[in-house]
């Protein structure tokens, strides 16, 4: 490796630091965001892909730890279903064996999820009449990827807990 290359290198690995102190990154966010930013600075991709390497070497890309990361904070913030979660991921570049085998020892309830994310919309859902409140629930919850089975039974169950 010569100097030139070896100065490259620490230019990527300076950007691709800066990029990764906002929130944790897929290994695609990462290598989409380098590619770009050589357009601008003449990277040469092998360059940029000796680099990533170091990042996955060194643990600051991780898909595993990334589907992880992700999954939590969507169910403490914006709760999704496992349906609509695992296609945010795979948009976001995580490969599709990862996120099953995430979903597959992490199992999430969604039946659960879907009656707490309600739950905090309930107390302005329940002053409109219950047709309304039928429509309103479905399209809350169908918005954020929950089936309509899920959806109906947990309708249901905040309707008989008033």
């Amino acid at each position: 490796m010569d100097n030139q290359e070896q100065e490259q290198i620490h230019q990527i690995l300076n950007s691709a630091y800066f990029y990764l102190k906002f929130r944790p990154r897929t290994e695609k966010e990462v290598r989409d965001y380098l590619l770009k930013k050589s357009e601008k600075r003449h990277w040469r991709s092998d360059t940029i892909e000796k680099a990533v390497s170091s990042l996955k070497e060194n643990d600051f890309v991780n898909d595993n730890d990334f589907v992880e990361w992700f999954v939590h904070q969507r169910i403490s913030g914006k709760p999704k279903s496992v349906f609509a979660l695992q296609h945010e991921l795979q948009k976001l570049g995580v490969e599709k064996d990862i996120i099953t085998a995430y979903f597959g020892e992490n199992p999430l309830n969604e039946e659960q999820l879907a009656y707490d994310t309600l739950k905090r919309k309930w107390s302005r859902f329940k002053i409109i009449d219950k047709k309304e409140r039928f429509k309103k629930t479905v399209a809350f919850l169908a918005n954020r990827g929950f089936n309509f089975a899920i959806i109906k039974s947990t309708f249901e169950k905040l309707e008989n807990n008033e």
